[in-house]
């Protein structure tokens, strides 16, 4: 003998209520995203403008949500948001610093070692 399956007379209102209420989540969802996005586009924007210290402000933030160093991701959004030439001047620099730097560190030696011998025989007299 078999049992037949009756459907309660509820039952499509039910499923139609439920469809109704999936849409609608999903609407909303989409809506909150799209709204998220457009704070996000005007957060940028409002960095672009802003000038070195907002656009380092919002690359370090930027990186630490991604968690990456924050510090790394402020100093690259400060830079980029520089003017070519100071961007330039800046990359001149610490070229120039890194190429003398064990030149000025050997000179700085040198004169530490003649104020030594200098003090050395001074005090000797």
């Amino acid at each position: 003998m078999m049992v037949e399956s009756r459907r309660s007379p509820v039952q499509p209102l039910a499923d139609s209520l439920r469809d109704l209420l999936v849409a609608l989540l999903r609407r909303a969802a989409l809506a909150g995203l799209e709204k998220l996005d457009a704070l996000a586009d005007n957060l940028e924007e409002f960095a672009a403008r802003g000038g070195v210290v907002r656009s380092a402000a919002f690359g370090g933030g930027r990186a630490l949500v991604a968690g990456k160093n924050p510090v790394w991701g402020a100093i690259k959004a400060g830079v980029a948001a520089l003017p070519a030439g100071i961007a330039a001047f800046l990359a001149l620099a610490l070229i120039l610093v890194l190429a003398l730097g064990p030149v000025l560190l050997l000179v700085l030696l040198v004169l530490l070692l003649v104020w030594a011998v200098v003090a050395a025989i001074r005090s000797a007299r």
